[in-house]
């Protein structure tokens, strides 16, 4: 049945005055999660003497990761990769036109299209994100280079004049194989682990995809384990990561635990800089911390058509390998140790790993990269240098693993803890829910970039690791008329829980306004949450076709 609201709107539909009115208040509520972070005011054109200005916040990211320089200039990138953000409010009494932006990194990019706005009306605000296009000789750099960022802009005022729009500010590019957590500020960051690991998905540019010393050394171990399809079978599977970890006992790779870390247990400070080795390096080397060792066993484990992932940790990072049936078999690859006697075997590090993973899916203070996912979704490799084909036998690994005659060198014996044969390693399931019930209604808040919020309900439904929010909101504000008007709007998520993360998608609202339904603006909505460990509040922003956010909390 058709609202009574909306049957009078359709009856009067002759009375010309209001439709208009109408149109110009279409938008004009701060409607948060939607209309709000469209901001699609058809704002009134004022006559007379210009009053106010256009105001500008230029926001950067201080710190260029220049191993993933290629994902900066992808919008729809998994993790937000743009360098600057540009905040335009018109505080005038009139509509500003062709106002239209863009971007230059230094030496490193050329300018950026303009980005162009038609009208801007009284009140509404604008968020315009710098995506640049870096040249390669990003992935040249060995250590940390400043550069300037540079925005320059133009528009046209209600009266008709002309204006200009210049800032600049310093950023540091850090050099390739340096890496941030994340870039969150001390006021953006809640207690949760997400939070201080924004970037951990960006470890997939270190985990090579067609690098040939890493083909041929998992190729060999392949070998080692009878040349057995990797995909087959669970028993074969196994068989096969076994033998990539005890090549690696084989050609001495050892686990370096930094000597500025004076806790054995952590191998890095996640709010610290961090340098990499590209799996090439590590086998060069013959050593690494947690994360090139995990680094390198994800990129062997992919060139055997095993499905890798990364866990990332307080201060650790550990491998998995995902079997054919589906489960997971994780691998604490530091066990390595000096690559023998103090080396675990392959059966220890698996169930050290096991012992982790169940622990980290308690806490929720994790992140799982799938490498894979990652690498279709925007996060791709660098270029790096071509190395002559032989380059295992000049880095003396051939001779490590072949004896004279071809036949493979014995692993040297490792004390076990039981004299009795081990069981193959019982991989553990893909993380579940959270054991926290999160269905029901909760309060719910939205914070739009301009500081205006507004307060309503949260109806969650699960089913599994799947669910269902709905976010209903009710309020007044005022429009352009000068008078005030009422707002509801109601969107509906849909998407999954995964440990404490929360993923969900909007492509289904409904929006009135004085009771007349009007059709939503910026959809899809994107919505990404993080549940405290209690499971009583969680926190998190949505962003909307167009790339504006807005922070959104929850408590019940």
């Amino acid at each position: 049945m058709m609202p009574r609201a909306v049957e009078r709107a359709s009856s009067e539909s002759s009375n010309g005055e209001e439709q208009s009115m109408r149109a110009k208040l279409l938008g004009a509520g701060v409607v948060l999660l939607g209309a709000g972070i469209a901001l699609g005011t058809v704002g009134l054109l004022s006559a007379g003497k210009v009053q106010g200005g256009l105001t500008c916040r230029f926001l950067v990211k201080d710190r260029l990761i220049t191993g993933v320089y290629k994902s900066y200039g992808l919008k729809d990138c998994l993790v937000p990769m743009w360098l600057a953000k540009t905040i335009l409010k018109n505080e005038t009494n009139g509509r500003i036109t062709n106002l239209r932006l863009r971007y230059k990194v230094g030496e490193y990019s050329d300018w950026s299209a303009w980005h162009t706005y038609p009208a801007v009306d009284p009140t509404q605000t604008v968020v315009d994100l710098c995506h640049p296009i870096l040249h390669s000789a990003c992935a040249k750099l060995t250590s940390r280079t400043p550069a300037e960022l540079q925005m320059e802009g133009e528009y046209t005022d209600p009266g008709g004049t002309k204006h200009q729009l210049q800032e600049t500010k310093q950023i540091t590019l850090l050099g390739r194989h340096e890496f941030i957590f994340s870039d969150l500020t001390a006021e953006e960051r809640t207690k949760a682990f997400q939070d201080e690991d924004t970037y951990s998905p960006l470890l997939a540019a270190w985990v090579s995809q067609q690098d040939d010393p890493v083909s041929r050394l998992a190729s060999m171990a392949n070998r080692r384990a009878g040349g057995l399809g990797a995909s087959s079978d669970d028993e074969s599977c196994l068989k096969v990561m076994r033998e990539l970890y005890e090549i690696l006992r084989t050609i001495h790779v050892s686990y370096q635990h930094p000597q500025a870390m004076p806790d054995p247990t952590m191998s890095y400070d996640i709010k610290l800089v961090q340098s990499l080795q590209y799996p090439r390096d590590t086998i060069q080397k013959k050593s690494g911390t947690c994360i090139d060792l995990a680094i390198l066993y994800a990129a062997m484990l992919n060139s055997v058509n095993i499905k890798p992932y990364l866990v990332s940790m307080d201060g650790h990072c550990f491998p998995i390998g995902q079997l054919p049936s589906g489960r997971f078999c994780p691998v604490e690859t530091t066990g390595v140790g000096d690559g023998y006697a103090k080396s675990m075997s392959f059966q220890q590090a698996v169930e050290s790993a096991q012992k982790t993973w169940a622990q980290v899916n308690r806490t929720g203070r994790f992140n799982l990269v799938d490498v894979r996912a990652c690498w279709m979704n925007g996060v791709s490799n660098p270029e790096l240098e071509q190395l002559p084909p032989d380059i295992l036998e000049k880095w003396g690994i051939v001779q490590l693993v072949e004896g004279g005659a071809g036949v493979p060198v014995a692993i040297p014996p490792v004390r076990q803890p039981a004299v009795t044969p081990q069981p193959q390693p019982q991989p553990q399931p893909q993380p579940q829910p959270p054991a926290v019930n999160i269905a029901g209604q909760w309060a719910c808040a939205v914070t739009a970039p301009t500081g205006a919020s507004i307060q309503g309900q949260l109806q969650i439904a699960t089913q599994g690791n799947q669910l269902q929010m709905v976010f209903s909101f009710a309020y007044q504000m005022p429009g352009p008329d000068g008078a005030m008007h009422r707002f509801t709007e109601q969107n509906t998520f849909v998407g999954m829980v995964a440990g404490q993360n929360i993923m969900a998608e909007c492509n289904n609202a409904e929006y009135t306004m004085d009771g007349v339904r009007v059709p939503p603006q910026g959809l899809p909505l994107k919505l990404a949450m993080v549940l405290d460990a209690s499971g009583r509040s969680m926190r998190g922003q949505v962003t909307n076709a167009m790339g504006m956010t807005a922070t959104v909390t929850a408590q019940r």
